[in-house]
């Protein structure tokens, strides 16, 4: 016991025991630090996944929707298309119907007017109808027919 005393005594032995003790707090102060530093990136880890997978998820979820937009349009685009025949069907007829009835019919007078370039108020002089009809006997069939 008297060497404990006489050790506690030496000023030497005092400041590298307390200089011990202060690094080895140190070091349990940076531990305890780099633990919660740790723990605090685990968590963000995490959170990151989970939200990457969330992420994926709605990504999926778009890339679903995406194809069933591309197979609407497409659908749609079928349709302009049997549309844009049958327009082209009906027309065919209608000028098949204009030329097998003749020109004794006021309207296919009108039609032949326009086709030739006559303005409204001459077809409506020339074939004997209404400037409604003629208008729109000069739109359709008027030398700037619609496409």
């Amino acid at each position: 016991m008297s060497n404990l005393v006489l050790l506690s005594e030496n000023p030497s032995f005092i400041a590298v025991a307390t200089g011990i003790s202060l690094f080895l707090l140190f070091i349990g102060f940076v531990g305890f630090h780099l633990l919660r530093k740790v723990t605090q990136l685990e968590t963000d880890i995490k959170k990151v996944r989970f939200d990457a997978s969330n992420a994926l998820n709605e990504l999926s979820k778009l890339g679903m929707s995406w194809n069933e937009c591309i197979k609407i349009f497409e659908k749609f685009e079928s349709k302009h298309d049997q549309i844009i025949a049958m327009v082209e069907q009906v027309r065919f007829e209608q000028e098949l119907l204009t030329k097998t009835v003749g020109s004794d019919n006021k309207l296919s007078k009108a039609i032949e007017f326009a086709r030739a370039g006559s303005t409204v108020d001459e077809i409506v002089k020339k074939a004997g109808i209404s400037v409604d009809e003629a208008k729109a006997v000069a739109r359709f069939h008027g030398p700037n027919e619609p496409s």
